[in-house]
């Protein structure tokens, strides 16, 4: 063995030997605190340590509840018809009608035997015999 191993050999004892140790001053501390290993498996030792001191806690009172005395108030009455109101009085002067006429006549008053209807627009027929002899040429341009 090298001097490498004897080194990681003094270390690895160390951390061991520290950690046993801190194990032993935990149980320590636990014992002292009432929490040291129980007589039974499922809880603590039922020795108590050191005397009980009562000591008074602040007391917290509820908020005042006030119960009002119930009131009972008779049913609403609905009756099927509106109560009749006092009749309105009639308009001091009457509202006179305002009809504008439109300048365009509607179409169901114009009869058709007094405007004719308008001849349809003729279509301009260009007749051109096809180019046989040159369908199907491709120009190269790009030469």
């Amino acid at each position: 063995m090298g001097l490498v191993d004897n080194v990681n050999l003094l270390v690895a004892s160390l951390d061991l030997k520290l950690v046993q140790l801190v194990r032993g001053a935990m149980r320590a501390a636990d014992a002292a605190g009432g929490r040291g290993c129980s007589a039974h498996p499922l809880g603590p030792a039922p020795t108590p340590v050191g005397r009980l001191v009562h000591r008074p806690q602040s007391r917290i009172d509820p908020r005042p509840v006030i119960h009002p005395t119930p009131r009972f108030e008779p049913r609403p009455v609905l009756h099927p018809r509106p109560a009749e109101a006092p009749p309105a009085a009639p308009p001091a002067s009457p509202e006179v009608p305002r009809i504008t006429r439109s300048p365009l006549e509607p179409p169901w008053k114009v009869l058709p035997w007094e405007a004719p209807p308008a001849l349809p627009p003729k279509t301009k027929i260009i007749v051109k015999p096809p180019d046989l002899p040159n369908k199907g040429r491709l120009f190269d341009v790009f030469i």
